[in-house]
């Protein structure tokens, strides 16, 4: 382990002990955890999710990620380079390991005890051409779908290739398989997490949701601007968005922030962007993060778990128990 990712550890582990001892929770749900394990132990997982259970967790939503028709050598791409940092994937790991086989492990295991925690997968399709049959890896079910919209205008922040390159298509096609994509899950009646940068992509996003009405939606990351998230907040009532991700910079601008979570407190999601092959227990600083915003009651609980629970719905039946 390097030094970097075990202070990170170090940190964390002071920082959550704090947390536990001045707050009793319960009802929680992280709405945005990666997969990503790619060699990491399924057992290691099991714990820390039952620690997230002890720790008052009633769900989280993570992702499991295939690779789907992509080249194995051009897989890595997949993944932001930050997360490339902090976690320490490789391409001789990628290939060595594949994320939704490990999801099923995993699923095998946390079913094999009684939990009061829900795990729920949304299949994260990026690599998806938009032609071959997503029925290859929807396998075993999964709750929902998750997409990630990387365009040559994303290079900069997310640090990765354009998709469309990854995938081998070219950007009109790219395009197009995310407009099937939105397609699919509203023909499925699928909840769907959709990562787009609003700062560059909002008319294509809108174009989508235009298209599909009733679709439950959450845009992650307040969508990279409150500004033309709060525009798709007010025209798209399905449409929802989340934290993760953002715990420096609410912290930094708590006021700023804490504002616009009132005023759009039915909307809002808890999520951390935690990593699976890391640790998952710093999912809670999040919890942490949003009690200390001091929100109004009725609107702190939404956030913290009620919002979620609208956005799966009846889809709670769905998940592994």
């Amino acid at each position: 382990m390097c030094s970097c990712i075990a202070e990170h550890y170090r940190k964390s582990n002071r920082q959550l002990n704090k947390i536990r001892e001045e707050h009793c929770l319960s009802g929680l749900i992280d709405a945005h955890i990666h997969w990503c394990l790619f060699g990491r132990q399924p057992e290691e997982v099991v714990a820390e999710i039952g620690w997230l259970e002890r720790n008052g967790y009633e769900a989280v939503i993570v992702f499991p990620l295939p690779a789907m028709e992509v080249p194995p050598e051009r897989a890595i791409e997949l993944i932001p380079g930050a997360v490339l940092d902090l976690t320490g994937i490789d391409a001789s790991r990628m290939l060595l390991h594949d994320d939704l086989r490990a999801w099923l492990v995993f699923k095998f295991l946390w079913a094999a005890e009684a939990r009061s925690l829900q795990v729920l997968s949304f299949l994260d399709v990026r690599a998806w051409d938009g032609r071959s049959d997503l029925a290859l890896w929807w396998n075993k079910g999964h709750t929902g779908l998750k997409n990630v919209l990387i365009l040559e205008e994303d290079e900069g922040k997310m640090r990765m290739t354009p998709l469309h390159q990854v995938i081998g298509i070219g950007r009109e096609e790219y395009l197009n398989a995310h407009r099937a994509f939105f397609t699919a899950a509203a023909l499925w009646n699928l909840p769907v997490v959709y990562h787009a940068d609003l700062s560059h992509h909002a008319a294509f996003v809108e174009e989508c949701l235009k298209a599909n009405p009733k679709l439950r939606v959450v845009i992650p990351h307040l969508g990279f601007s409150r500004r033309h998230m709060a525009r798709l907040l007010d025209r798209f009532p399905g449409v929802m968005t989340d934290i993760s991700n953002l715990r420096p910079l609410i912290e930094a601008e708590r006021e700023s922030y804490r504002a616009f979570i009132i005023d759009y407190g039915e909307r809002v999601l808890m999520g951390s962007d935690t990593v699976a092959c890391l640790d998952l227990r710093p999912a809670l600083e999040y919890a942490h993060c949003v009690r200390e915003l001091r929100l109004p009651g009725e609107i702190e609980a939404a956030v913290l778990g009620g919002n979620a629970r609208r956005f799966l719905g009846m889809l709670h039946s769905q998940s592994i128990k």
